[in-house]
């Protein structure tokens, strides 16, 4: 019995103090480590940093600090850390090799953060899906529709396709297709759509606007009105346009042309308008 004690005590002189050091450094360490972050969490946001940015940064230090304060007291109980930093290495080679797409995901991800291509609440299309930014990740990047849809796009494919950042400028063009008869008169057309757009409170008179002929086919005549409007009132003002162009020019007698075929017996008669006035 006397010689279990005396082992206990042996142990305790020659290694257990250096277990309850380290022990005691884990603890302090990792309460001095969550001090720290708060503290970064709290400059980051008084100096108004990008969110996406601030919580990388936060995350990086976290994981980076808490490796050194484990290595630091596993040195102290007198374990070995450099063949444990080897084994860490060696694993981590191995898990790379297995989620190289996802690691391919966490670079893109740092340098979407650090180029800032977009920011939350950015209204964008990405890799051809389109909507507004709601989260930004070191894996993907979520996108809210104005439908409500949740999109959620993989980082490497947002850096490695076309981005198109639409609160890049103050106004966004609009673009409003019109198709009308042949041998429509193109002058009145265009004087009923001026009005329509003349009317339209959200429009960027100052940016100007264009009401062009796009082309035609085997029975229409294709025409464009080409304005601007502020980036946040696109959407309201394209489907109020689009809508109040076909309600004046119905009322007006031009309506949309349909495909048809006009099969004849006997002799063709004369080809006639029937938008010409009498």
């Amino acid at each position: 019995m006397e010689e279990f004690w005396q082992g206990v005590v042996d142990f305790f002189k020659n290694a257990g103090l250096n277990i309850l050091y380290g022990i005691i450094i884990l603890i302090v360490g990792l309460i001095i480590v969550r001090l720290i972050k708060e503290v970064l969490k709290r400059i980051l946001r008084k100096s108004k940093r990008d969110e996406a940015m601030s919580g990388f940064i936060v995350s990086l230090v976290n994981i980076v600090l808490e490796i050194i304060v484990l290595i630091t007291a596993l040195a102290t109980m007198g374990i070995n850390t450099a063949s444990i930093i080897a084994v860490i290495g060696t694993c981590g080679v191995a898990i790379g090799l297995a989620l190289k797409d996802s690691l391919g995901n966490i670079a893109s991800g740092i340098m979407i953060i650090f180029n800032k291509p977009f920011k939350k609440n950015d209204y964008v299309e990405i890799a051809g899906e389109e909507g507004r930014i709601t989260n930004i990740n070191l894996f993907n990047t979520t996108l809210k529709t104005d439908d409500d849809t949740v999109i959620i796009v993989p980082n490497s494919e947002a850096v490695n396709n076309p981005i198109i950042n639409y609160e890049g400028c103050r106004f966004r063009r609009i673009v409003v297709d019109i198709a009308v008869d042949k041998g429509s008169d193109i002058a009145e057309v265009r004087d009923i759509v001026d009005k329509v757009a003349t009317a339209e409170e959200l429009l960027a008179k100052d940016e100007g606007y264009s009401i062009v002929m796009n082309g035609q086919d085997t029975n229409s005549v294709k025409m464009q009105l080409k304005c601007f409007t502020p980036t946040e009132s696109y959407w309201s003002v394209k489907y109020r346009l689009n809508e109040a162009v076909y309600t004046a020019l119905k009322d007006a007698g031009y309506l949309t042309p349909n495909m048809q075929v006009d099969v004849y017996e006997g002799e063709r008669p004369a080809p006639r308008n029937p938008h010409k006035k009498n």
